[in-house]
């Protein structure tokens, strides 16, 4: 209950500093990514939910609402196209929607938003390649711990599909945490050798 409690209040405080910094134009949100992650959001909470979820998927509902809060915020202060692949994986990511809908399969759903969330990730990667700071680390750190929570909340149960997504959700959390710092830190090197040395 503890864990469920705290996955929940990181879940909803994490879309806080996420939509002031967009709000402040410090963040540029991937138009994209975040329609994606709306939609699998929503399908990873319905999934989840009928396969016995409870205190695990309190925070896939937090995070569609803020997912989809954030697209409706990107539509006038993000960004689209941020790289040449981004139409291929926004296609990828919409066709792997279809492929869920024709199998009404709830475990092939949660396995399906896999994949999708690979996809939406990628535009947001291929994105900071370009715009290093268009992307701020402490609400995705924050939900790197949301979703961490949630996981807990599963321990003491069978081995099953709801280890899925909160399982992942770490692992890519902590994966685009790590690109973010590497292109910052990459930009700041090629800042300072652009910089003339002073005499």
């Amino acid at each position: 209950m503890i864990c469920a409690f705290l996955s929940a209040a990181l879940g909803a405080y994490c879309a806080i500093p996420y939509i002031a910094s967009i709000i402040k134009g410090k963040t540029k949100p991937h138009q994209f990514s975040w329609l994606v992650f709306s939609i699998m959001n929503g399908i990873v909470f319905v999934s989840q939910f009928l396969e016995g979820g409870r205190g695990s998927i309190i925070v896939y509902g937090l995070f569609f609402i803020g997912s989809t809060i954030n697209f409706l915020l990107s539509l006038k202060f993000g960004v689209r196209d941020s790289s040449k692949w981004d139409k291929m994986l926004f296609a990828f990511a919409l066709a792997t929607i279809v492929i869920w809908l024709l199998t009404r399969s709830n475990e092939v759903a949660i396995w399906l938003t896999v994949l999708i969330d690979i996809f939406a990730t990628s535009m947001i990667i291929l994105k900071l390649r370009s715009k290093p700071h268009s992307e701020a680390p402490w609400p995705w750190i924050l939900a790197t711990a949301a979703t961490g929570f949630g996981l807990l909340t599963l321990v003491g149960k069978p081995l099953s599909i709801l280890y899925v997504r909160p399982t992942y959700g770490v692992i890519c959390n902590i994966v685009l945490i790590g690109f973010i710092y590497y292109y910052r830190r990459n930009k700041k090197a090629e800042s300072s050798e652009l910089t003339p040395l002073e005499s």
